[in-house]
């Protein structure tokens, strides 16, 4: 090899070994299949919930923190069922929901969902997808597209409304 060829190939294997590649990053916490209870039917239809899987596959726990749908109602909450004198209770998720490390979660009938209250129009199912925000408390956000469904297994199972419109899960 020439002083010429030296010249020319030794700085091409340092930037070469400088340029390693940068280690992958995680993803986020990732959403699959959102959907929204539709309100025929309902025994309350001034409100509705949206229900969404999400994935953690980070090495640390993320905490839904809020969530945005928009003009469909007049107020957003997350929710969580908790036991309170021997009856599931649905209560506003104080500190939001958290999304175990590594793990699935599933914003479900029965568990914990985002709560539509004051509902501004009907939702009957197959007539729109409501485009919902959620936010973590690493400020990420997934912007959802969630088509309204009918909730078949609901038949009194899911939860009832006392009379001061807290919603307790029948039997429990």
């Amino acid at each position: 090899m020439t002083l010429r060829h030296l010249v020319v190939v030794l700085p091409a294997l340092l930037i070469a070994g400088c340029s390693a590649a940068a280690p992958a990053e995680t993803p986020g916490v990732l959403a699959a299949d959102p959907w929204v209870r539709t309100t025929d039917g309902a025994q309350r239809p001034d409100m509705t919930a949206v229900f969404v899987n999400l994935t953690n596959p980070s090495d640390e726990d993320r905490i839904l923190v809020k969530a945005d749908c928009g003009d469909v109602a007049e107020r957003t909450e997350l929710h969580v069922m908790e036991m309170v004198d021997g009856k599931m209770v649905m209560m506003e998720a104080e500190g939001g929901i958290t999304v175990p490390a590594g793990k699935h979660w599933h914003l479900a009938p029965g568990g914990p969902h985002i709560m539509l209250m004051g509902l501004t129009r009907e939702l009957p199912p197959g007539s729109e997808e409501l485009t919902c925000t959620i936010e973590f408390d690493d400020g990420q956000t997934i912007e959802l597209l969630a088509p309204i469904k009918q909730f078949t297994e609901e038949q009194d199972t899911y939860h009832e409304h006392l009379e001061d419109g807290t919603e307790v899960t029948p039997g429990g």
